[in-house]
């Protein structure tokens, strides 16, 4: 796409936000900027809250029910990276760093792979450490005061590794196969797709991602969106097939506060191959 019809094309979006939301789009970007969180402070904060808590000795600690999502986050990471509780690592990029460009900087994916993926890393490992000692106390306030730093860090360490598979060099173009035929069946064209989940995406308000998900229940696929690192699996119930990362952090240092550029350029990297393995996974153990 030429830089007059990504423009182009970008402005329309735009003004399809602001006929959707109700919001002028300059109003979107100061959004942006006033309420979306350094994730730095987020991650570091985060660390200190889990340092905070404090486990009673067993005997000391009240009787209770422990969340289930809590089990959930470590499922789901089970099922997308076949690892054990507490035993998080980074996983590697299936490409260079600087394979993305121009769509997506060298500098922005070294920082946000090895910088802040690890991170989340670092922070969830630390938060599992205190949940077996919580656990042992049979202390589950302490547990269930855990559970914001592991849908957070867990949430991060999950979406993260999606994203880094969802994205590939000489990629971009249309989808192809029984992932192109759901799209069409859904949002009526690649084209209706496109725009319903840039819109989205561009209007979280905040941070969050952007998702197209696969909906067991229904087998079909849907565009939602998430705040923060919450996992799309369980605030939605879809199963995450595609999803973009709008923290500022993931484009501030090249589009600046225009987010809905860095969204028309992410359909650049999109590898929809694992995007299309994904939705057949998906609906297979689904039984479809």
């Amino acid at each position: 796409m030429s830089n007059g019809n990504k423009d182009a094309y970008i402005a329309a979006l735009e003004k399809k936000l602001a006929e959707l939301s109700g919001i002028e789009v300059d109003q979107i970007k100061k959004n942006q900027l006033a309420s979306a969180a350094d994730e730095a402070r987020a991650i570091r904060e985060m660390a200190e809250y889990v340092d905070s808590i404090q486990v009673q000795k067993p005997g000391v600690a009240a009787a209770g029910v422990v969340n289930p999502q809590i089990a959930a986050i470590f499922s789901h990471i089970k099922a997308e990276l076949g690892e054990e509780r507490g035993a998080h690592s980074l996983p590697k990029l299936g490409f260079a760093y600087g394979a993305l460009e121009p769509h997506i900087s060298e500098v922005i994916m070294k920082i946000h792979h090895d910088k802040h993926h690890q991170a989340y890393i670092n922070n969830l490992n630390a938060a599992t450490q205190k949940l077996v000692e919580a656990e042992k106390a049979k202390d589950v306030g302490a547990m269930n005061a855990l559970l914001p730093a592991i849908i957070f860090n867990g949430g991060g360490h999950i979406n993260h590794t999606i994203f880094w598979t969802n994205m590939g060099p000489n990629a971009g173009g249309n989808p192809s196969g029984a992932i192109a035929a759901a799209i069409d069946k859904e949002f009526g064209s690649f084209k209706a797709f496109k725009d319903k989940f840039s819109a989205a995406s561009v209007g979280v308000k905040g941070s969050g991602w952007g998702w197209l998900g696969y909906c067991p229940k229904n087998d079909k696929v849907a565009v939602a969106t998430c705040q923060n690192q919450d996992p799309l699996e369980l605030k939605h119930g879809l199963v995450p097939l595609l999803g973009v990362d709008v923290w500022e952090h993931a484009y501030y240092l090249q589009y600046h506060n225009l987010r809905g550029g860095y969204v028309e350029a992410f359909f650049d990297v999109i590898n929809w191959a694992n995007v299309g393995e994904r939705y057949d996974k998906a609906r297979k153990a689904a039984g479809h």
